[in-house]
């Protein structure tokens, strides 16, 4: 099998198997933990220096960071499908990553080793999280779609960031398209698969 991902469902890896289900790919899973003292090993580290998960492993090509490794994974396997052969909308697909991981996650996580700091800042982050959600509900306008007429890896990146562990925590009603949006990503048959195989 060329495709191997290494990480526990429980963390950012299950952007990354979502990805790889709703591409049709073979892939072994490696269920690893962040805390796992395997990924401090020599081999590991040679695969990602960090020594952090998600990392994948594609005929001996390796990559850390789920949401770069989504952007490869859907280039090299969707092309034209989950990722536009346009310039333009590739540009865009990259503006709503990178957007997500920039200008939402910081404030919406709610992994454990951040639980101090999110108490620390309190509301604070309350407008910065309405801010972000005004700004993708006025993109989605009428849209089904963040970039063409079709569910693409900008899509699937920016919801996983909107993850339903996450996004159970926010009040949507102000922002009814990221509401539509989002029930209509995660209603995707490999949504649906992911989340029903790796809860």
């Amino acid at each position: 099998m060329a495709l191997k991902i290494h990480g526990s469902h429980q963390s950012r890896t299950k952007r990354v198997l979502w990805m790889a289900t709703e591409l049709g790919l073979e892939f072994e899973h490696d269920p690893v933990a962040f805390d796992d003292p395997r990924l401090k090993s020599p081999q590991f580290l040679r695969l990602n220096p960090a020594g952090a998960i998600p990392t994948i492993e594609d005929d001996g090509f390796a990559l850390s960071e789920s949401l770069a490794i989504n952007l490869y994974l859907a280039r090299r396997h969707g092309l034209g499908r989950l990722y536009p052969a346009a310039l333009e909308d590739e540009a865009r697909v990259w503006q709503w990553t990178l957007w997500a991981q920039v200008q939402l996650e910081p404030w919406i996580m709610r992994d454990e080793l951040l639980l101090g700091l999110r108490t620390a800042l309190g509301e604070h982050t309350a407008p910065l999280i309405a801010a972000a959600l005004a700004t993708l509900d006025r993109a989605l306008g009428d849209r089904d779609w963040l970039v063409g007429e079709r569910f693409s890896v900008a899509d699937l990146n920016v919801a996983a960031v909107l993850s339903p562990s996450r996004s159970a925590h926010l009040d949507l009603t102000p922002f009814p398209n990221v509401a539509d949006w989002l029930a209509r990503c995660y209603a995707r048959p490999a949504a649906v698969e992911t989340r029903r195989r790796y809860s």
